[in-house]
């Protein structure tokens, strides 16, 4: 198909199980975990809390997951060449999740330690979610660990999401840092990014080429409200700043000007990674040189067809486009 990236275009972000389960209200009761927000648990608070869930929780699905890696497979369904930096562990996990990659290259990624596990909890009767993210061997990468001389020579785009840990954020920003201008970066920050402040992520923003915040993490970062916290963001780096806002669709600035794509109405049966697809589509199509309200308008439509389904099951692949 015309348009393609002539290079590899690489996900750099942390990659996880994830792993959904539903608990019963007597369980949730007694879990510290509020629906609707995201928790970071180490070693024996993540041991305790499976070995909880799997005596008293049902497991509903287990899955390859990571934001980025959820972008990169998308991607390479519609016949991009996709390739991943990161760390697995040296587990069963490690295993199921080098499969979930289907046919991204895995040269770069690391195998050492655990797994990081995303867990998943539907608690009781509510709608809402909470998210425990256990990182093991993602916190542990560091620059050191990845073979840029076959990065410079192959990539020709880099989509980067969020990490838990220091080590492997501050091995982004040394690695976006080296890249030549015709490399281009894209950045979906994520609440775990948004924490650090702007301050924290400008190593981050000044090289990115395209931004990919939700609503939250606009306000969080600028203390504005989403739009005013857009323009502001564009003003730090990036050539476009993309906001995500669910089921309203996507707010976009650019040098240009501005202007809103609302989402479509679909039967919705999981949004987890509907902001991934979006990315993915958006990417697909300015890589096909169409603009960016045309590569938005398609970004959308493909993520709101990915909420119809489980999982990655009705993400975009090169037969459906």
């Amino acid at each position: 198909m015309s348009g393609m990236a002539d290079g590899i275009i690489y996900g750099f972000g942390a990659l996880n199980v994830d792993l959904i389960y539903r608990v019963p209200p007597q369980l949730a009761e007694r879990l510290p975990y509020k629906p609707g927000y995201e928790y970071y648990a180490k070693g024996e608070e993540g041991d305790r809390l499976l070995e909880l869930l799997n005596k008293e929780a049902f497991l509903e699905g287990k899955y390859g997951g990571g934001s980025a890696a959820n972008t990169t497979v998308a991607l390479s369904r519609m016949g991009n060449s996709c390739a991943f930096i990161g760390k697995i562990g040296r587990d069963e996990e490690g295993d199921f999740l080098l499969e979930s990659l289907e046919e991204v290259e895995r040269e770069e990624i690391i195998r050492e330690g655990k797994t990081g596990l995303c867990i998943t909890l539907l608690l009781g009767r509510s709608k809402d979610r909470s998210l425990v993210i256990i990182p093991n061997a993602n916190d542990t990468l560091h620059y050191e660990e990845i073979p840029l001389s076959i990065i410079y020579k192959k990539a020709n785009w880099i989509h980067l999401t969020s990490f838990c840990g220091d080590k492997p954020f501050e091995a982004q920003c040394r690695l976006i840092e080296e890249l030549t201008p015709e490399t281009r970066v894209s950045v979906d920050p994520g609440m775990l990014y948004a924490h650090r402040g702007l301050e924290g992520i400008m190593p981050l923003l000044r090289r990115t080429n395209y931004f990919f915040p939700e609503k939250k993490e606009v306000e969080l970062l600028t203390g504005l409200s989403y739009e005013e916290g857009s323009r502001k963001l564009l003003s730090l780096g990036p050539e476009v700043v993309l906001c995500t806002l669910g089921e309203a669709g996507v707010f976009v600035v650019h040098e240009d000007g501005e202007f809103y794509v609302p989402s479509p109405q679909v039967p919705v049966v999981d949004t987890t990674g509907a902001g991934d697809v979006f990315a993915a589509g958006f990417i697909f199509f300015i890589l096909q040189k169409k603009t960016i309200e045309e590569s938005v308008q398609e970004g959308v439509a493909l993520a709101a067809h990915s909420v119809t389904g489980v999982g990655r099951d009705r993400y975009p692949s090169i037969k459906n486009l």
